[in-house]
C-alpha cells in the first residue's frame, strides 16, 4: 500500500507487573502518568536513577489495576529488572521476565488504513488494543501515523508479516527506519540518551517525562533543571560522507573535546546520526572531527518543545 512501510524486530524487554500495590508502584518510578489505571491504556515515558539519569524507556499498557505489561525496542530488561527491584520495599508487586515476542513497526500516513483493511480496530492516542496475539498501540518512530503490532509469538508474528505483506507493505532495513526516526527528532534510548544522561539534554521533558504528575524517582532533578536551568549539552543532528563510524566516537573542535556521537546510520552516499554536544560549542554549519573523519551539525534534534503537555 502507498505510503506506509513495516520493520520488524525483536524488543529487547517484556515485563509482567501484577499484584496489588504494582499500580502505585509504577507510578512512583515511571516519569509519565500511569493514571487512570485503566484497562486499555498504553504510555511511554522513562525509568530514571536517584540522579535523574536516564535507565530505560518503555511502553506500559495497562491490562488492569493490579496487571501492567512493560515492552522496549531497546532498553535490556535486566536494567529494567534492577531499576524496579531496587526501589521495591514493602510494597506487593511482583516482576516476571516473559519471552520477548516479535514486532513490527507499521509507519506512515496509510498505516490506519493497513489496520482497518486486516480487520484491526485502529487504537487511539494513549489506548492499545488486543486482537489475534497481537497488542497494537501508537509508536514514536515518525510525526505521521505509526503504530506497534507486538505479537506474543513467532508464529503469529510470522501470520501477521504475511497479511501485511498482502497488503502490499514494504518491510525495510534499520538504517530505513532510523533515518525516519531522525528526522522527526525521535531520540532513541539508550543509546542516544542514556544512562549517563538527563531527560532535558534529549528535550524529553514534556512529552516522555511529564512535569504535571505526583512523585516519581528522579523528579527532583527534571524540576530543577527545568525551573532553575538550562541544559549544558543537548542532542544535534550530525551528516558525515564515507564509511559510517562506528559509535560512539569522541567529536573535537579543534583539540577540544566537545561530545559525542552516539549514533550513525547509512543514507544515500554518506550517513546521518545523533551526537550529544556542549551547547556553547554547537553551532549549526560547523564541522567537528573524529578519529577517523569529520561530521556537520545539521541542527537541534527536537521534535517537542518541553513543557509542550
Amino acid at each position: 500500500m502507498e505510503s506506509v512501510f513495516g520493520y520488524e524486530y525483536e524488543p529487547t524487554a517484556h515485563l509482567l507487573v501484577t499484584d496489588e500495590d504494582a499500580a502505585d508502584f509504577l507510578q512512583s518510578q515511571f516519569t509519565n502518568d500511569l493514571r487512570p489505571f485503566e484497562e486499555g491504556r498504553s504510555t511511554y515515558g522513562l525509568w530514571l536513577d536517584v540522579k535523574g539519569k536516564v535507565v530505560a524507556d518503555s511502553f506500559v499498557l495497562c491490562e488492569g489495576e493490579e496487571r501492567f505489561r512493560i515492552l522496549s525496542e531497546a532498553s535490556a530488561a535486566t536494567a529494567l529488572v534492577e531499576k524496579l527491584e531496587r526501589h521495591i520495599i514493602a510494597d506487593d508487586v511482583e516482576i516476571e521476565v516473559l519471552p520477548a515476542g516479535r514486532a513490527i513497526a507499521l509507519v506512515g500516513v496509510s498505516a490506519e488504513a493497513v489496520l482497518q483493511a486486516l480487520g484491526f480496530a485502529v487504537p487511539r492516542e494513549g489506548a492499545f488494543v488486543q486482537t489475534e496475539g497481537v497488542s497494537i498501540f501508537r509508536g514514536r518512530r515518525s510525526l505521521v501515523a505509526n503504530f506497534e503490532l507486538w505479537a506474543e509469538s513467532e508464529a503469529v508474528a510470522s501470520r501477521l508479516k504475511a497479511r501485511l505483506l498482502e497488503q502490499s507493505v514494504e518491510f525495510v532495513t534499520q538504517d530505513r527506519v532510523h533515518a525516519v526516526r531522525i528526522a522527526a527528532g525521535i531520540p532513541s534510548v539508550p543509546v542516544e540518551i542514556g544512562p549517563a544522561d538527563l531527560p532535558g539534554e534529549g528535550a524529553l521533558v514534556g512529552d516522555a517525562v511529564s512535569l504535571q504528575k505526583g512523585c516519581y524517582l528522579g523528579q527532583e532533578v527534571v524540576s530543577r533543571m527545568y525551573n532553575v536551568g538550562s541544559p549544558q549539552r543537548a542532542l544535534y543532528r550530525m551528516a558525515g560522507s564515507g564509511v559510517v563510524p562506528v559509535c560512539p566516537v569522541v567529536l573535537y573542535m579543534g583539540a577540544k573535546k566537545v561530545g559525542e556521537l552516539r549514533s550513525a546510520f547509512s543514507v544515500g552516499d554518506g550517513w546521518q546520526g545523533v551526537a550529544i554536544l556542549k551547547t556553547r560549542f554547537a553551532v549549526v554549519g560547523e564541522v567537528l572531527a573524529y578519529d577517523a573523519g569529520s561530521a556537520e551539525v545539521e541542527c537541534l534534534f527536537s521534535a517537542v518543545q518541553e513543557g509542550s503537555k
